[in-house]
C-alpha cells in the first residue's frame, strides 16, 4: 500500500492520526494484506466448504400433525377476521 492509497483510506474513514500512529497502522495493514495475498495462493478447489467448525448432526423430531379443535379459544387473544389472524398493514 503506497502513501497515496493510505492517505485516501484515512480521509475516507475520516480518521486523523499522528505520524507515529499512521506508520504503525500502515505497517499493520500491509501485514494483513500480505497475509490475504498468501491465502489467495492456497489451492482449495477440492475442499468442501465448512459451514460450522464442529459437525452437528441434524436431529429432527417426528412432526405429527394434530387437529386443534378449539380454534376460537386459540384465537381469542389475537385480532382475527373469519378465524384468520390479521397482521399489520405493510
Amino acid at each position: 500500500m503506497d502513501d497515496r492509497e493510505f492517505k485516501s483510506l484515512l480521509e475516507t474513514a475520516r480518521i486523523g492520526l499522528t505520524e507515529t500512529e499512521s506508520e504503525t497502522i500502515k505497517n499493520d495493514l500491509e501485514e494483513v494484506i500480505n497475509y490475504f495475498n498468501k491465502l489467495d495462493g492456497v489451492e482449495c478447489g477440492n475442499v468442501e466448504p465448512a459451514y460450522h467448525p464442529v459437525e452437528i448432526p441434524g436431529i429432527m423430531r417426528k412432526d405429527i400433525p394434530k387437529e386443534f379443535k378449539e380454534k376460537k379459544e386459540l384465537l381469542d387473544n389475537t385480532k382475527t377476521h373469519r378465524l384468520y389472524v390479521v397482521g399489520p398493514e405493510v
